[in-house]
C-alpha cells in the first residue's frame, strides 16, 4: 500500500473502444488492478451498439466515460480523452487500447522509467498475445527511400533472438511509436498540440505525434523489457476482409493503413527532400504490386 499517493504524478490512461465490450472488459478487469496508486481511467467510446456504454459504470464505477461518435476513430476519441486530462491537470497521458493485456505493475514501471531518465515519451515492447515471447515492435523506424517509411523495430523476431544491446538496455531511443502503451507527458501535448484527426483520423496518428515531437527536439523512447500483450488477431481478419474488396476501397477506407490522406500528410510533412524522390516511386510501385493482387 503506497502511504503517499502525492509522490506519484497522476496518470491517466486513455482507452477508445467501439463495439468491443468484451476485450474492453477484459482490459479493464485486468487494468483496474494496477499497482500505481495515482491513476485514473478514461474510455471514449464511439457509439458502440454491443452494450458498452450501458454496462461499463455498473461493472467499473471508477471509469470516466466520454460519447462521441462513430466518427471519431482513433484520433479523435483518443484527444477526446487527453482534452479531459489535461483539463483535469494530469501529469501524464498513457494512450493504451481495449485489446491488450498487462502486467499488474506495468504503469508503476513506465512511470518509474520515465522520471529516472527524464522522459517525456515513453512506449512499451508491444508482443502477441497469442505468442507472449514473438515481438510485434519495439518502437518504429523512419526508413525514408523505401515504401515501408514507418517500419516496426524487431517485428516478429522472438524475445530470445533481440541484441544483447537491446536486452540489457532499460530504454532505447527510436523515431516513432504505436500509439498501444505509450506514457506522454502533459508538456509534449501543451507544445506540439493534439492527434492530428483531419488527416489521420485513424492508422498513424500516433506514429505522427512522435515523429512531430522529434521534429520539435523532443526525443522519444521504448523499454524493451516492459512488454504489452495485444490481441491482433480479430481486427487483422478484418482489415483483410477490407482490402479484399479492393486495393482502391482500402486506399479510401479511413480505418484502412492504407489510407491515402494519411499516408501522403506524413510523407509530405516529413520525408527528407533528398529521400522524395525515391520514397515516392518506391510507394507508388508498393501500390501497383498490391492491386495485382488484390
Amino acid at each position: 500500500m503506497h502511504s503517499i499517493i502525492l509522490d506519484y504524478p497522476k496518470v491517466a490512461a486513455v482507452i477508445p473502444t467501439r463495439d468491443r465490450k468484451d476485450k474492453l472488459f477484459r482490459f479493464l478487469e485486468g487494468f483496474s488492478k494496477q499497482t500505481y496508486p495515482n491513476l485514473h481511467i478514461i474510455v471514449i467510446d464511439s457509439n458502440s451498439n454491443d452494450g458498452t456504454r450501458e454496462e461499463l459504470l455498473k461493472q467499473f464505477p471508477q471509469v470516466t466515460l466520454i460519447r462521441v461518435t462513430d466518427r471519431e476513430y482513433w484520433a479523435g476519441a483518443t484527444n477526446a480523452g487527453v482534452k479531459l486530462a489535461l483539463k483535469n491537470s494530469y501529469d501524464y497521458i498513457l494512450t493504451i487500447n481495449d485489446d491488450s493485456v498487462v502486467e499488474p505493475d506495468h504503469l508503476e514501471r513506465m512511470v518509474a522509467i520515465a522520471r529516472k531518465h527524464q522522459v517525456l515519451v515513453l512506449g512499451n515492447c508491444i508482443n502477441y498475445l497469442s505468442n507472449p515471447n514473438l515481438i510485434w515492435s519495439i518502437g518504429t523506424s523512419n526508413d525514408w527511400g523505401t515504401a515501408n517509411f514507418l517500419k516496426l523495430n524487431y517485428h516478429n523476431i522472438e524475445l530470445d533472438n533481440l541484441p544483447e544491446s537491446v536486452k540489457d538496455s532499460e530504454i532505447i531511443e527510436v523515431n516513432a511509436l504505436a500509439g498501444n502503451g505509450v506514457l506522454i507527458h502533459r508538456q509534449v501535448f501543451e507544445a506540439i498540440g493534439l492527434y492530428n484527426e483531419t488527416f489521420l483520423p485513424h492508422y498513424h496518428a500516433d506514429s505522427e505525434i512522435t515523429i512531430r515531437a522529434t521534429k520539435r527536439g523532443i526525443k522519444v523512447f521504448v523499454s524493451p523489457s516492459v512488454i504489452l500483450l495485444n490481441d491482433f488477431h480479430d481486427d487483422q481478419k478484418q482489415l483483410n476482409l477490407r482490402q479484399s474488396q479492393g486495393l482502391i476501397y482500402a486506399l479510401f477506407y479511413k480505418k484502412s493503413h492504407l489510407f491515402i490522406l494519411s499516408l501522403i500528410y506524413i510523407f509530405v510533412m516529413y520525408c527528407p527532400n533528398t529521400k522524395k524522390f525515391s520514397t515516392f516511386w518506391r510507394l507508388i510501385n508498393r501500390f501497383f504490386q498490391l492491386r495485382r493482387k488484390s
